[in-house]
Formats: C-alpha cells, sequence, structure tokens
C-alpha cells in the first residue's frame, strides 16, 4: 500500500493508523460527526456517505480494515453471509462503557421478512438493544463483483429504558463497504445515531455506540478468520 492510501483515506488518517492497517489490524474511531471521518469522497465510498448524509449522526464511529485479497478471494460472500445471521449477534458481548457491565450487541432478534428486489435483499427484523427498547431494523444489502454494501437502519422510534422517545425514525444506521483496490480489500464501516440530547448520559450513550460499532465489526473479522481457516483445513 502506497499510493492506495492517498486515495482512500484523507490527512485525518495518522501515521500511526497507517502502519496499524499496513499490519492488517483494525482501526476504531469515535469520529462524533461524519465531516471527520477518514474515508476520501471515492466513488467505492459514495453509497455508503450518502446512506449516512441522509440521517446525520450525531454519535458516529469508524472502522477500517485493509486485508489482502490473495487468500480472501471470497470475502464478499463470506461477510455477505455473516452478516444475515442478525441473531447471532445476540452472542455478541460488549462494554457499554470501558470499565462497566457487559450486554450483549441485540438482547434479542428475530427476523419478520425477508425479500429481493432485484440484485438487492431487504431483511426485516425486530431488535432488542439495551438500554434502549425494542425497535424494527431494515437491512438491505447488495454485492455485484468485488463490491458489497450493507444498511441497517431503524423503522420506527426507539425509546430509551421504555418511557423516553430517544432516537427519531430513519436516525440509527450502521453501514459497511467492502471493496477490491488492488491486491487489497478494503473494509470501510460507519455506525451512528441521531439521539436527542441528554446531558446525564450523552457520553454513555456516545461510548455504547462506539463500543457497539466496535464489537459488531470485531466479531465479523474473527467470524470471517474462522471462515477462512475451515475452507483451508478442508
Amino acid at each position: 500500500m502506497g499510493g492506495e492510501i492517498d486515495y482512500l483515506f484523507n490527512e485525518r488518517l495518522t501515521s500511526a493508523e497507517i502502519l496499524a492497517l499496513r499490519r492488517g489490524e483494525v482501526v476504531c474511531n469515535s469520529i462524533g460527526k461524519l465531516k471527520y471521518s477518514r474515508i476520501n469522497d471515492i466513488p467505492e465510498a459514495r453509497q455508503l456517505i450518502s446512506a449516512v448524509k441522509r440521517v446525520n449522526p450525531n454519535h458516529l464511529a469508524e472502522i477500517i480494515k485493509i486485508l489482502p485479497y490473495q487468500k480472501y478471494e471470497k470475502l464478499t460472500d463470506i461477510v455477505s453471509a455473516m452478516l444475515k445471521d442478525e441473531e447471532s449477534y445476540t452472542k455478541v458481548p460488549f462494554y457499554i462503557d470501558d470499565d462497566e457491565e457487559i450486554v450483549y450487541l441485540y438482547a434479542d432478534a428475530k427476523i419478520q421478512n425477508i425479500e429481493k428486489i432485484g440484485g438487492k435483499e431487504i431483511i426485516t427484523e425486530r431488535f432488542l438493544m439495551k438500554p434502549l427498547d425494542y425497535f424494527t431494523g431494515r437491512i438491505e444489502s447488495v454485492k455485484f463483483g468485488t463490491y458489497y454494501f450493507y444498511q441497517m437502519q431503524n423503522l420506527n422510534r426507539v425509546r430509551y429504558k421504555t418511557f423516553l422517545s430517544a432516537v427519531g425514525k430513519g436516525k440509527m444506521i450502521a453501514v459497511i463497504s467492502i471493496f477490491r483496490y488492488g491486491d487489497n480489500w478494503i473494509i470501510y464501516a460507519l455506525g451512528g445515531v441521531d439521539i436527542i440530547k441528554l446531558p446525564f448520559i450523552d457520553k454513555r450513550i456516545d461510548r455504547a455506540f462506539y463500543n457497539r460499532i466496535k464489537a459488531f465489526c470485531l466479531f465479523t473479522f474473527e467470524k470471517l478468520e474462522e471462515s477462512v481457516s475451515e475452507d483451508e483445513e478442508s
């Protein structure tokens, strides 16, 4: 990776983060707003950027990982299959805060409907994400060639502990873009929410969403490595 970095990412990507990406590590940041993201306005990321712009979240986390194309030739197929297994997210633990209780990514997840429209698959699913109440999510995914795009967005208002409306309809979003660039796969994800400002829990919510998207992506990468190892053994 040389000129690739300059094409893909802007000056906010630090030298330490570049070294981490070159070592195959995951770069995770709580960036607050989309304008602080590290991705450039490149064709491969425009669908993702446009989706997040429409939501305009005030809490936003960013995940970046680079993998070699060789050995991971089936990456988009593997990730596509994993991300459709939404109910497995009830087994993903994460910290709400760095030194507080461990909960699960979702306390409950039930698929309600699956349909295909053209090359797009749409899943409607009901989630429980503590300390928020139940909400219905719309998951869209599309894959063609060496490009894969995933988006999850809430279809209804989400309440905080059942009594306080905290997130408006369509104001919670998670997006992942995977594409080949040169000899590498680029995995770029954003997860965010536009939530009402509550001074007594605002920092906790920001940390919780950052830890949530980080746990989600690390879980996906872990399962990816397991799938690749299984393929090599068989």
